[in-house]
């Protein structure tokens, strides 16, 4: 199979916060194999609170050039192979093994004229409820993006380390959506049962991620749902996941891939735990290998392209947080017209 691998900034639409971050710009990695007439498109979505960059994701592909130049991939079984017999050439990098996963399905998908759902789950892809995220925002922003999110059905407000709630009163007051609210581990110094209950009085369905992975062992079991995020990274994370959580995000760049998401699929029903598929600020092409998994998963969270001004791909439609899949076969994806020069196989 042919690589080519790219690099691309992406910008989101208004400044993208969380309670450790703030982000105007993002680097990511997509990838291009060809074999046989037939293409596939993977993506990377480097974060460095695990330890990625984009020049460590391409680094890692290009180590791992002759072994993808000599793939051979004929059924779901080579892929996860292939999965496998990577990692010694991608590790430790998740996301290089998610990119190469996703290009790999993509093709296969392409290469037998079915969609990705459909060689993943046996069944024709489904539209995606998602929730659409408000980042940390000032007084004006906050009502702005509420406005902007009148009917939606799903709204992921996210908090920082003052635990406020303002903006889930405001969202309450002003949307009838699911609301559930998303710390992302800043709460450790917060009466968290007491938060907790005053999140669900004001109708929150549930708290991710409220304290930093460290503290697992110390969670209580509270009266809202909780789900793991930063304390879920790979499908070992979500056998041994902690009691008190009651589910876990799958993000496939974490993971590696679709390939391992599957796996994390079947262990939390084995587990009787709630799952949702998120994202990081992302191009159409990871959203649709997202969408792929939320066939099978409680929640979606994959409002990561449209939270972009310049999306490279077309991929699922997004209206009011539904995702609709396209009848095109492998992801449904298309990069935009040179995206990848014809004639090179890597330009950073």
């Amino acid at each position: 199979m042919k690589l080519t691998c790219i690099s691309r900034e992406l910008h989101p639409r208004r400044a993208f916060r969380i309670s450790r971050a703030r982000r105007t710009e993002v680097r990511n990695v997509f990838i291009r194999l060809e074999s046989e007439g037939v293409v596939g498109y993977g993506e990377a979505s480097p974060n460095s609170f695990y330890g990625e960059t984009w020049e460590g994701v391409s680094a890692h592909l290009e180590s791992a050039r002759p072994f993808i130049d000599a793939l051979q991939v004929r059924s779901v079984a080579d892929i996860e192979a292939a999965w496998n017999a990577a990692w010694r050439f991608l590790a430790p990098s998740r996301g290089a093994q998610c990119a190469l996963d996703i290009a790999l399905w993509d093709w296969l998908a392409r290469k037998r004229g079915v969609t990705v759902s459909e060689l993943a789950w046996n069944q024709p892809p489904q539209p995606v409820s998602t929730f659409a995220t408000i980042g940390l925002s000032s007084p004006e922003e906050l009502a702005e993006k509420i406005e902007e999110l009148h009917g939606f059905a799903c709204i992921k407000i996210k908090s920082d380390q003052s635990a406020g709630l303002d903006a889930v009163r405001l969202v309450r007051e002003r949307t009838s959506a699911l609301v559930a609210v998303d710390a992302n581990g800043a709460w450790g110094e917060v009466d968290l049962p007491r938060l907790a209950r005053e999140l669900q009085q004001l109708g929150v369905t549930f708290i991710e991620q409220p304290w930093p992975p460290a503290r697992d062992a110390d969670l209580p079991k509270l009266e809202l749902p909780v789900m793991a995020d930063e304390s879920c990274v790979t499908e070992e994370d979500a056998a041994r996941l902690a009691d008190p959580f009651d589910g876990f995000n799958i993000k496939l760049v974490k993971c590696g891939g679709i390939t391992p998401a599957r796996r994390m699929v079947e262990t939390g029903k084995a587990r009787g735990k709630k799952m949702m598929v998120g994202c990081m600020l992302e191009s159409s092409a990871l959203i649709a290998a997202g969408a792929v998994i939320a066939q099978r998963t409680d929640y979606a969270d994959l409002d990561g392209a449209w939270l972009l001004r310049d999306d490279p791909f077309t991929g699922w439609a997004f209206d009011h947080g539904i995702l609709s899949p396209r009848p095109e076969p492998g992801l449904g994806v298309e990069p935009e017209s040179g995206l990848f020069p014809q004639g090179s196989s890597r330009i950073y």
